[in-house]
């Protein structure tokens, strides 16, 4: 009976700490571990800046079969979501693009005391005239109206910094959601968008196999990430924010328009 209970809140005690966020949930509790930038210099360029996570940019980590340093899984550097939507502001613009990318998981696990003016002071004096942030894979989960408020002020704090008053110019901005769903996160990160009228845009199709990399890898956690397809879905979508087209969909999350691709 003793040992009966033991195991049992042994059982709870896991529960609790292992599902601590949805990566974990996805098996890449330990990825973005080193911290990693990527630099495009571009003289005259139109400057476009990234900051995420590993969809974004994941440096080598070969215990997990990952040896490459760019957005987890794409099978090749050009066809990570980063590179994608570089193509298309290049395209649209007529211009090259000097590009920043900057992966920030320490941003996302410790978003309560982590200080953007000193770790981004860099990215600021870029002035960037995009500006992509696909965040919240690494958060914690918002289990309480003070762990929501915390980190809708953490995320307005970090998209505030680049928007806010004496900035050199305001950049155009997208803001995406999760890959793996969160209705909690992306509603958070909605409100954030919305009070600064800046585009969000869903990418909560993480549980669609056929989005992700599954088969490609050995490590499930690297599986679980988007594949070909979904960096192209997760790319045209941030394509169609920053350049809308007639045909797009509207659809609202909290009264947010969000752009959507018509399928």
């Amino acid at each position: 009976m003793k040992r009966n209970l033991i195991v049992l809140l042994s059982l709870v005690f896991v529960s609790m700490t292992v599902c601590a966020d949805d990566a974990e949930r996805h098996g890449s509790k330990m990825m973005n571990a080193k911290a990693v930038s990527s630099d495009r210099v571009a003289t005259g360029g139109v400057r476009v800046l990234f900051l995420g996570n590993s969809i974004t940019l994941h440096a080598a980590l070969p215990a997990i079969g990952w040896t490459n340093v760019w957005g987890m899984a794409a099978s090749a550097a050009e066809k990570d979501y980063v590179h994608i939507v570089t193509r298309g502001i290049e395209t649209k613009t007529g211009r090259k693009a000097d590009v920043r990318v900057r992966n920030l998981a320490a941003f996302e696990r410790n978003y309560r005391s982590w200080d953007i003016a000193k770790e981004l002071a860099d990215m600021a004096d870029f002035d960037p005239a995009y500006l992509v942030i696909a965040l919240g894979e690494n958060v914690a989960d918002l289990k309480t109206v003070e762990d929501r408020l915390a980190y809708r002020e953490a995320f307005k704090s970090l998209l505030g910094f680049f928007m806010g008053d004496g900035k050199k110019s305001r950049p155009n901005v997208v803001v995406r959601g999760v890959f793996w769903p969160n209705a909690t996160k992306d509603f958070e990160m909605a409100q954030v968008a919305g009070e600064y009228a800046v585009p969000f845009v869903r990418a909560d199709f993480g549980t669609d196999a056929k989005m992700t990399a599954r088969g490609l890898f050995w490590h499930g956690g690297v599986q679980a990430h988007p594949g070909d397809r979904g960096m192209q879905e997760i790319a045209d979508r941030i394509l169609e924010a920053f350049f809308p087209m007639e045909s797009v969909n509207k659809v609202r999350v909290n009264e947010t328009k969000i752009p959507r691709i018509v399928h």
